[in-house]
């Protein structure tokens, strides 16, 4: 069971779901995401993190029928973000039936949090900075634009590469660091 982790916030909008235990076997492939409710340029968003490789992505403009089809809109937008990549078909329809049974948990992990509070830091500064806004397809290339920022902590690749990795089976060439 894939398992999204919420933060106390969001699990206070969505009616306090019942909770599955942490004890819960973590799932093979992409394993459990993150979730958090957040509030970018007025609106309601919620960002979604991978545990494994820190893949983000970002619905935007969240309103009470998103959160109560939670599930459904996580499949689809992931579905979307996956494809916006350029993972194959077969790729993706693995990783979404990966997906096909959630529940939901608190968080558990202050590394992942901490690495989403940057993402959401990024996320601002794309959206209301160098996009003037949410409107029309621009998400799409919010979402690739935090997923090939550096995370700390992440053997120096991006997101998408650790993505790519953990999909696809091949390893991502690492940088080479020259020591003076």
């Amino acid at each position: 069971m894939t398992l999204i982790h919420c933060t106390a916030k969001l699990l206070k909008e969505l009616g306090d779901p019942p909770l599955q235990s942490p004890d819960t076997p973590n799932p093979e492939g992409l394993g459990n995401w993150y979730a958090n409710l957040l509030r970018i340029d007025r609106r309601k968003c919620i960002l979604f993190t991978n545990e494994k490789t820190l893949y983000s992505f970002l619905i935007p403009k969240v309103k009470k029928e998103n959160l109560q089809n939670i599930f459904d809109e996580f499949l689809f937008h992931l579905n979307m973000n996956l494809q916006a990549e350029g993972f194959r078909l077969e790729v993706i329809n693995r990783v979404l039936q990966e997906c096909q049974e959630m529940g939901f948990a608190k968080t558990a992990s202050k590394t992942v949090l901490g690495a989403m509070t940057q993402i959401t830091f990024e996320a601002e500064y794309f959206i209301i900075q160098r996009y003037e806004g949410m409107d029309g397809g621009r998400i799409l290339k919010v979402n690739k634009d935090i997923n090939r920022s550096l995370m700390r902590g992440s053997r120096h690749l991006h997101p998408i590469e650790m993505l790519q990795e953990l999909l696809t089976g091949v390893e991502v060439a690492r940088p080479r660091v020259r020591s003076v």
